[in-house]
């Protein structure tokens, strides 16, 4: 582990401890080196600032050592509302865009154990600092700060009105100190060791800055990756990795399947659910037993951070790579990986349950994005806000994962009157449920024209829904169609659509100009059924592929794809992108256009012009260019 002095990444020189740690973030990120340097720099001037008010013992600013970390944001290219229910997502994290963390760990002579957090709070974000603004600024910009005590006595009393951004910070915190001891395990600090007397005599301070240029609550994943961070931050100085908790609970002989596993961990610190590890392989399995290890405790569900997502993001930040996208399965998290028919249309089946592999061509997990394409970035500068319980966005976002809850109950419902299924056979989600189903029937491939197993499915939830409680509906039927709905949506997205996108994309296939009509599919799906968009977000890819024509807003939002194959006739100069999606929770956030690098800045022009036309324009919306980058490192 490098560690480097505030004066070495505050200072413009080139002195030898500067030059190395440029050399090493020029190493990983080449192309967007000058910009992620600055957000290190900023980061540092606010801890040397933050270390100056603290005042404390034995450290000194300037020669303070530190930790710094980057945490990119990541890009749901597919995979809209499925990790939660163990669906597909096809995700990478970007380049360029993220947070730059700069820590240290201090003694404290009066024994407590403290946590300080500092963040440079974004434009038009300073509605967080009513309680939290810290008393100096940094290059003009507001900063916050907010510190957790360990003690016991202060849990309830600093926690309670943790309800805007320190929410991410309080439960992270809380939840790796429950789960592991935070501090326990540890006799030394970023600048020095210290004995297990000293150790036992003295508290610790651990106080880490954030700069970031990611658009603050942009669907660009923000919120997963300060809680990821954070996890890295404590690692580096308190070594959670080598506790015996870890070890046992997330910790494996492959670093891949840990880092997979700790993903999932990360995800139900958000999410408030108990981590359980699984001590069986699905490939083995058709469904879930009581052979599963209840191992680091949670609180209950929704009471992380207040909204009850998957581990999808976390996945995305760990374990991304240059000019790479990751196909991905959850609950738990593991590579997924599938077999595509290309002789009698785009039929797919999970490689895990193929026993016809040699007549089809693999879709690997992990795939490279072709290098003549760059994605598109439209933050529409309207925030999808989930800190804390109650916004709109939060309120939206737990809608979506607890109507897939409640059709997978309906559809237990309807197995455990009708046939008795043994009490030992535990199906936990819509995943294992199909899964389950493919295994009865014997079916393994599955048509993009839809199948059995989706219609057999779709009757059990709707048999089963009079056994639910229903959402505000006129009648059981309804509600129970709502629930066939939801379900058809995540099947399609997660069964079909999110591998048959892969496909596309990968070197293997000859069918990259079948991508838009799937990723157009899946879109409409988000706005129609999902109704999780906004009409700017709702706009964005449509006007991205020339059928803006499509949108409708009365009396609802609706994307009509009755006259889905033909375009607006445009100017021969308009652009149009290979595909384009709204992406991330949904109510606000950004969307995705993939488009060939040359025609790239000038799509990027033409789609915030067209954009800035259709909607008045506000100082937070932001279009960029990037692509799949480094997952989150320690420099």
């Amino acid at each position: 582990m490098t560690s480097f002095s505030l004066a070495d990444l505050i200072s413009d020189s080139d002195t030898s401890c500067t030059a190395a740690f440029d050399h090493q973030l020029h190493t990983k990120l080449d192309g967007s080196f000058k910009t992620v340097r600055c957000l290190f720099r900023e980061s540092a001037s606010a801890l040397e600032k933050e270390i100056s008010l603290l005042e404390l013992e034995d450290v000194t600013s300037r020669s303070c050592k530190v930790l710094s970390h980057w945490i990119p944001g990541r890009i749901e290219v597919m995979g809209k509302h499925t990790d939660y229910a163990g669906g597909n997502s096809l995700v990478c994290s970007i380049e360029g865009r993220g947070m730059a963390m700069v820590s240290t760990m201090a003694p404290n002579a009066d024994k407590h154990r403290r946590v300080t957090i500092v963040s440079i709070l974004a434009a038009g974000m300073d509605h967080h600092a009513i309680n939290t603004a810290a008393p100096f600024k940094v290059n003009g910009r507001t900063v916050v700060h907010h510190t957790i005590n360990m003690s016991d006595e202060s849990r309830n009393k600093d926690d309670a009105a943790n309800k805007d951004w320190r929410i991410y910070p309080t439960t992270t915190v809380r939840r790796l100190d429950k789960n592991f001891g935070l501090f326990s395990h540890s006799h030394e600090t970023s600048s020095g060791s210290y004995s297990e007397a000293q150790n036992e005599e003295k508290g610790y301070h651990i106080i880490i800055a954030i700069s970031s240029n990611l658009p603050p609550a942009s669907g660009l994943s923000t919120s997963s990756a300060f809680v990821t961070g954070l996890f890295l931050v404590f690692d580096s100085h308190l070594s959670i990795r080598s506790s015996q908790k870890f070890r046992h609970a997330i910790g494996t002989a492959s670093e891949e399947e840990t880092v997979y596993n700790l993903s999932t961990y990360l995800g139900n610190i958000e999410n408030g659910m108990c981590y359980t590890r699984q001590n069986v392989k699905r490939a083995e399995i058709d469904v879930i037993t009581e052979d599963s290890e209840l191992v680091l405790e949670g609180t209950k569900q929704g009471d992380g951070v207040g909204t009850f997502g998957g581990s999808e993001d976390h996945a995305a930040i760990l374990m991304g790579e240059k000019r790479k996208l990751r196909l991905l399965s959850f609950c738990p998290t593991r590579p997924a990986s599938f077999v595509v028919n290309q002789s009698n249309g785009l039929i797919v089946c999970n490689s895990e349950d193929s026993n016809e592999k040699a007549k089809h061509v693999n879709q690997e997990s992990e795939l490279d994005l072709p290098l003549e394409l760059v994605f598109v970035i439209a933050y529409s500068g309207a925030r999808a806000e989930k800190a804390g319980h109650g916004t709109e966005a939060s309120i939206g976002y737990n809608y979506a994962s607890d109507m897939a809850t409640k059709a997978f109950m309906a559809y237990n419902a309807w197995n455990t009157a009708a046939i008795n299924v043994d009490e030992h056979t535990k199906l936990r989600t819509l995943a294992d449920a199909i899964r389950y189903e493919r295994k009865q029937q014997g079916i393994n491939h599955i048509s993009l024209s839809g199948d059995q197993i989706e219609k057999t499915i779709s009757d059990k939830i709707l048999a089963g829904s009079s056994a639910v409680q229903a959402e505000d509906c006129s009648t059981v039927e309804d509600f129970g169609n709502l629930l066939v709905k939801r379900f058809q949506q995540f099947y399609e997205e997660s069964e079909l659509l999110v591998p048959a996108a892969a496909h596309c994309l990968s070197e293997e296939s000859d069918r990259l100009a079948m991508l838009g009509s799937i990723v157009d599919k899946s879109h409409r799906n988000a706005v129609n059924i999902l109704k999780n968009q906004i009409t700017e977000t709702a706009w964005l890819p449509l006007w991205a592929r020339g059928i803006e024509h499509q949108l409708k807003t009365n009396p609802t939002l609706y994307v009509d794809d009755s006259e889905s194959s033909k375009q607006l006739r445009h100017n021969h100069q308009r652009i149009t992108a290979l595909a384009s999606s709204a992406f991330g929770a949904g109510f606000g956030g950004s969307c995705w256009a993939l488009v060939h690098r040359v025609e790239a800045d000038e799509f990027l022009l033409q789609w915030r012009n067209a954009y800035d036309e259709a909607f008045p324009a506000n100082d937070a919306r932001e279009f960029f260019t990037t692509e799949p980058g480094p997952g989150a490192f320690l420099i």
